[in-house]
């Protein structure tokens, strides 16, 4: 990912609490909260990358919020994500090898990574005990 020193540096807006805040344009400050807030309650995702107009200078209020949202489980459905007052456009589970992974991987942010809690273990390889 973009090193944040490469980011713009924004004001950060009252009450916005989460680290690099001021990396984010100041219209999208308290949703991107609002995200995180409601992503981390979610034990299936792994990492949460913003990327696109809410890091750059030309954001607006008609602007989107562009996220990418890694699953350990791809085939489910997000538990928790927050209603919002702008459109959000999410990406999930996107091979490496994809150009828009590699585009979002090289400019995007990261807001939030959970380490794996557990493994998959499966128990038909256990020999008898």
């Amino acid at each position: 990912m973009r090193s944040t020193d490469m980011m713009w540096d924004f004001p950060v807006m009252d009450g916005v609490t989460f680290p690099n805040a001021n990396r984010i344009h100041p219209l999208m400050q308290h949703r991107v909260e609002k995200i995180l807030l409601g992503i981390r309650r979610d034990q299936n995702v792994h990492r949460l990358i913003l990327y696109g107009s809410s890091l750059e200078f030309h954001c607006n209020s008609a602007s989107d919020i562009d996220l990418y949202i890694e699953k350990y489980d791809p085939d489910k459905k997000l538990a928790f994500f927050p209603d919002l007052d702008c459109e959000a456009d999410i990406i999930t589970n996107l091979p490496p090898d994809n150009r828009l992974y590699q585009e979002i991987m090289k400019t995007g942010l990261l807001l939030f990574e959970r380490k794996q809690l557990y493994q998959h273990i499966n128990y038909s390889d256990r020999p008898d005990q």
